[in-house]
């Protein structure tokens, strides 16, 4: 494939522990559509997942309000960055480090189908409070501008400059932007006012190819445990947590010797495995990202619903907070979209996004979640794609406000600023809600894979 620049082309849930979660207190909704009224007044504990905000999704909003009050120099925020001569001119008295804008030979094709929120292939997201953007890579040159907290802004190179402090480093990134008036600009920021991100669109595409490979030369199923419906597993020393951060709740206890059953790990529902070897009880397998050989109860392994084919997938990035969509059409593997999204974060009662291979299993409109103390109706997320557990691709959160003491649907928002900056839900994938709908409306799950990746 002739080489291309990507641009010029196209310009956790929260989880409980091995007890059940509690049954919540009957809503109170108003709302306008009655479909969506019946649904509400049936929930229970089988159709309501724990909240899904490691953080209040209210922090979110007010960030995002914040953020487009004020001038800003994100990427999204701002008209695109043009490329022009003058920044060349600049770089050649430099010592450049690493070109951003080297042009890519991509091995699949590329037909956006969706094309809002598209990002540079290389950007840079602020993590300070307030950094300082230079004419040139030294602290003693004209300060151009200023980036805030979460920004993200294109980067074009990476190059030499005066030492940062304590770092031991003397590398820094050349920026552009646009100014409220549609000017363009460059200039220069240290490296450790924040984090270089990428779309490793090379790594995506590979993963891919391995999870094809494996499927077409095997006998493949997937684990089937969606709020423990084929048995909670055992614990492991009384904690539903092992060694690798992995929760009892909603997996399925994976032997590495039928002799020793106190020695074992959780394979979380819905991810796909590879059947070995067929004993009377128990089904040998092997998961596609982990190390070893695993004997697993056959209650827990589903052939039913398998994928019938892999023709679609979305690969979505932990580490740079990012993902790719794409489907196979006449052979060939094409790009269809390609943007931010946020993942889950690991801490008390909050589990990561899990690596791995798995099976879509289901689609909703919208789910509804329950507040943090698991007791009552919080909110909902739009066009949600279960992929893992209780975790899904969605757009937005929505929280129900109160008004004269009932619930009430404020209406489904769009735009996070926070989507694509750092882990910030229990382990779903957050998109921006029109992205959510159209991975919605294009998944099915006969033939459509979710791959995370780190």
């Amino acid at each position: 494939m002739k080489k291309l620049k990507l641009l010029s082309i196209i310009l956790i849930c929260l989880l409980f522990t091995a007890c059940g979660p509690k049954k919540p207190v009957k809503p109170k909704v108003e709302k306008e559509e009655a479909e969506i009224n019946d649904e509400l007044t049936e929930l229970d504990e089988k159709s309501l997942e724990p909240d899904i905000n490691f953080i209040e999704i209210k922090e979110d909003i007010k960030m995002t309000d914040n953020i487009q009050k004020k001038k800003n120099i994100d990427y999204l925020l701002n008209p695109p960055y043009t490329d022009n001569d003058d920044i060349n001119s600049k770089l050649s008295n430099l010592a450049l480090t690493k070109d951003f804008n080297e042009q890519e030979n991509y091995r699949f094709n590329i037909d956006i189908k969706y094309d809002k929120y598209l990002m540079p292939e290389e950007y840079f997201l602020i993590t300070k409070e307030k950094a300082n953007i230079y004419e040139n890579p030294s602290f003693q040159s004209k300060v151009l501008g200023e980036a805030s907290y979460f920004e993200k802004i294109k980067a074009l190179n990476e190059v030499k400059g005066d030492a940062i402090g304590a770092t031991n480093s003397n590398r820094w990134i050349n920026l552009a932007w646009t100014d409220d008036n549609g000017t363009s600009h460059s200039g220069y920021m240290p490296e450790s006012e924040g984090a270089l991100r990428r779309f490793r669109f090379d790594h995506m595409y590979n993963s891919i190819l391995h999870l094809e490979e494996v499927l077409s030369n095997n006998e493949f199923a997937y684990i089937s445990n969606y709020k423990d419906v084929n048995g909670s597993p055992p614990l492991i020393n009384n904690k539903a947590l092992d060694q690798y951060g992995m929760q009892a709740y909603q997996s399925a206890p994976a032997y590495g010797d039928l002799n020793d059953l106190s020695n074992f790990r959780y394979f979380p529902d819905g991810m796909i495995v590879l059947i070995l070897e067929n004993a009377k009880d128990y089904y040998k397998v092997k998961a596609l990202d982990y190390e070893g050989e695993y004997w697993i109860p056959k209650n827990y392994i589903s052939l039913d619903n398998n994928l019938d084919s892999l023709n679609k997938t979305v690969v979505v990035d932990v580490t740079n907070q990012n993902q790719g969509v794409f489907e196979k059409r006449n052979g060939k593997w094409t790009m269809i979209s390609y943007g931010l999204a946020t993942t889950g974060a690991r801490g008390e009662r909050a589990y990561e996004t899990p690596e791995g291979k798995f099976k879509v299993q289901e689609k909703k409109e919208r789910f509804y979640y329950s507040d943090n103390k698991g007791k009552e109706l919080a909110g909902y997320a739009p066009y949600a794609v279960r992929f893992a557990q209780g975790a899904y691709i969605h757009g937005v959160p929505i929280d129900y406000v109160i008004k004269n003491g009932e619930k009430v649907d404020p209406g489904m928002k769009e735009y996070l600023f926070t989507i694509g900056t750092m882990p910030r839900s229990h382990k779903c994938v957050r998109n921006y809600t029109s992205s959510a709908k159209f991975i919605y409306e294009w998944a099915d799950p006969n033939d459509t894979a979710i791959i995370v990746i780190k």
